[in-house]
């Protein structure tokens, strides 16, 4: 009856974990997108054309951010990097998404000390270390969320306020 208990208790926590693991790039993708969607939005507010906002990095987007870039005396790049993002005045992809990809190493690092400490017949402590990872990486997706969220907000101000 103990085993039985263990192995559940197992099992659901691993099924939790990759639950929490999988939407790492669902959520990072989104990010993405909505990340293209500001700078299409940007764009198009300083008098570009970037063509449909839909947050796809095609064609018109890349030639519009080349133009902006040129205008601005960027390196044209038709990239979304950093020195873009701060004169558009947006916030960078990399901190979010930096921040989702820890909070995903923080999830297996609990899950590899976890299951060590299965392996040395420790369930209370690997418990704890699972509980660890868990809570950190949990910290940090939520940060990563909190942020994403925070600029489509502005993202949305924005475009009521053109």
């Amino acid at each position: 009856m103990f085993k039985h208990h263990w192995m559940t208790t197992i099992l659901t926590a691993g099924a939790a974990g990759f639950l929490a693991l999988s939407l790492v790039p669902l959520a990072s993708a989104t990010k993405q997108n909505q990340q293209v969607e500001n700078v299409q939005q940007a764009l198009r507010d300083k008098g570009y054309n970037p063509g449909p906002i839909n947050g796809v990095m095609g064609p018109e987007t890349r030639q519009a951010l080349a133009q902006y870039q040129k205008a601005q005396d960027l390196p044209v790049t038709q990239r979304l990097d950093a020195k873009t993002m701060d004169s558009l005045g947006l916030p960078r992809a990399s901190s979010v998404g930096a921040t989702y990809k820890t909070g995903g190493h923080d999830f297996a690092t609990g899950g590899t000390q976890f299951g060590r400490k299965i392996g040395e017949d420790r369930p209370l402590a690997a418990f704890k270390e699972l509980g660890k990872g868990t809570g950190t990486g949990g910290a940090k997706i939520g940060q990563g969320t909190a942020k994403a969220v925070s600029a489509a907000a502005k993202a949305v101000a924005r475009a009521f306020a053109a």
